[in-house]
């Protein structure tokens, strides 16, 4: 749920850890029944790379773990204790929340005003429909709905627009898988350095970003509202400037993936 910038950097939630009985109705629903003390961990991932004509593709990927305990657990908020790695980089321990039915995020400090703000991460732990749109009430293979990301969120620019496609349904379990495919213009919503350093025969220059058009496409696999497993292709038409006045089309590309792990992993 944090963001610090190397390249491109962030912590989503996912889970691990809870068991879940068998759906006796056997339907299908995106909503998260958390109970406290359940316990969550997942593994993760992001690549950042860019490619520009005559320059060496600049690539650079962290990872890390995170684990999570349900505290509270009600309609208008989730709370969770949370322990996070980022390895060779950052670690702590918070107490964080989700309201709004997933769409708000808040820090949690004793004795503190909590500081929630819009939760755009391009994953987490819960379906979020801030990202994912609010799914019809009954989902079935094959259906599809549209989504409007005016707002820049952490791998798209703003004026967005997806579309969420159902994959496959399975009742029994309570699990969902969807694709997510959509596009943007801009800057992303975090972790989206201004300028990037290239090499060229040996010398390294510096280059503002301009940039343009971006487009993903992913599947996530929920269960009982829970994600399970989540990989996103984001690709972005960049225009680099240096101080020289030289301009450069360049290809951006971001690889998220991220996987539920047995509790705990720190």
């Amino acid at each position: 749920m944090k963001s610090y910038v190397l390249g491109v950097v962030f912590l989503p939630f996912v889970f691990a850890g809870a068991s879940f009985a068998k759906d006796a109705e056997h339907t299908v629903d995106l909503t998260p029944q958390l109970k406290v003390g359940q316990t969550y961990s997942n593994v993760f991932s992001i690549l950042r790379s860019i490619k520009a004509p005559g320059y060496d593709e600049q690539a650079r990927r962290n990872g890390g773990s995170a684990d999570y305990t349900v505290v509270a657990s009600a309609p208008a908020e989730w709370r969770f204790n949370s322990a996070w790695s980022y390895d060779g980089q950052q670690a702590g321990e918070d107490q964080e929340a989700l309201r709004d039915g997933g769409r708000t995020y808040c820090s949690i400090k004793e004795g503190a005003t909590d500081q929630c703000k819009p939760y755009l991460e391009a994953s987490g732990l819960l379906y979020n429909p801030a990202i994912w749109g609010v799914p019809p009430q009954h989902i079935a293979e094959g259906m599809t709905w549209k989504v409007d990301l005016k707002q820049p969120w952490e791998l798209g620019g703003k004026d967005g627009m997806e579309t969420v496609t159902v994959i496959r349904v399975d009742a029994r379990t309570g699990s969902v898988t969807l694709m997510r495919e959509g596009h943007a213009t801009g800057s992303y919503g975090e972790s989206d350095p201004a300028t990037v350093r290239l090499t060229h025969d040996g010398k390294t220059e510096t280059f503002a970003v301009a940039p343009g058009a971006s487009h993903w496409k992913g599947y996530t696999t929920f269960l009982k509202g829970i994600v399970f497993n989540d990989q996103l292709l984001v690709t972005r038409d960049d225009v680099l400037r240096g101080k020289d006045g030289k301009e450069l089309k360049a290809t951006e590309r971001r690889i998220m993936l991220l996987n539920a792990a047995p509790f705990p992993t720190l």
